[in-house]
C-alpha cells in the first residue's frame, strides 16, 4: 500500500502546492514511462541535462573544437610532464577545468555584448555600464561568476596536488627543481581577487 503524506503547502499561505489527485496521476504517469524509444529521442533525452555545460559530464560540448581541446591538453602535458597515470588525471583534470572556464567567459563576453547591443542612448561607455547595470541585476550573472569562481578553483587545486604529489613521492621525467615550486601555504600563490 502507498504512504500518504501530508500535502507540502506554501508555508505564507497555507495552500496546498497539487491536490492529491494530480499527484497520484503524477506517480502513475511516471510509473509507465518507459523513456524515448526512438533513437533520436534517446539523443535527444541524453542531453537534457546539458543547460550550459559549465558542469557537464562530457567536456566537449556540440560545436566546441576536438582539436583546439586536444591542443590544450598537449600543452598541459608538455608544461607539466606527467609521470605516471595518476599524474595525468590530474593535468586532464586541470585541463577540464581551464576548457569550462573559458566556456564560461566566452558566455560571460556574448551576454555583456548581447546586452550592450540592446542599450540604446550614450555613447559606447555609457552602453557598457548600462549593460554591466542589468546584467549584474540578473542571477544569471552571479550564477556564472559561482561557476567561474569554482571552475578556478578546480583548476588551481589540481595543480597545487600534483605538486604537492611530486614532493611527496618523487617521479622521473620531472626536472623541476623542488626550490622552484611555490610552497603549499604561500599567500603569494593564492588568487584572492
Amino acid at each position: 500500500m502507498l504512504a500518504l503524506r501530508p500535502l507540502p503547502c506554501y508555508p505564507e499561505t497555507g495552500v496546498n502546492m497539487s491536490s492529491l489527485r494530480k499527484i497520484l496521476a503524477a506517480r502513475a504517469n511516471g510509473a509507465r514511462s518507459r523513456g524515448p524509444v526512438t533513437p533520436a529521442g534517446k539523443q535527444r533525452s541524453s542531453r537534457n541535462a546539458i543547460t550550459h555545460g559549465l558542469l557537464a559530464r562530457t567536456t566537449l560540448l556540440e560545436g566546441e573544437s576536438p582539436e583546439a581541446l586536444a591542443a590544450l591538453l598537449d600543452e598541459h602535458i608538455a608544461r607539466l610532464r606527467p609521470a605516471d597515470g595518476v599524474e595525468l588525471g590530474m593535468v586532464q583534470e586541470m585541463v577540464a577545468a581551464f576548457w569550462r572556464l573559458r566556456r564560461a567567459w566566452a558566455i560571460e563576453s556574448r551576454a555583456l555584448d548581447n546586452e550592450i547591443s540592446a542599450q540604446q542612448a550614450g555613447d559606447q561607455l555609457d552602453r557598457m555600464a548600462a549593460a554591466f547595470d542589468a546584467l549584474a541585476s540578473k542571477p544569471a550573472a552571479h550564477l556564472l561568476h559561482r561557476y567561474q569562481t569554482r571552475l578556478h578553483n578546480m583548476y588551481y587545486r589540481a595543480l597545487q596536488n600534483l605538486l604537492l604529489l611530486r614532493l611527496a613521492v618523487p617521479n622521473e621525467p620531472n626536472d623541476v627543481p623542488v626550490e622552484a615550486l611555490p610552497a603549499v601555504n604561500d599567500k603569494r600563490s593564492t588568487n584572492e581577487d
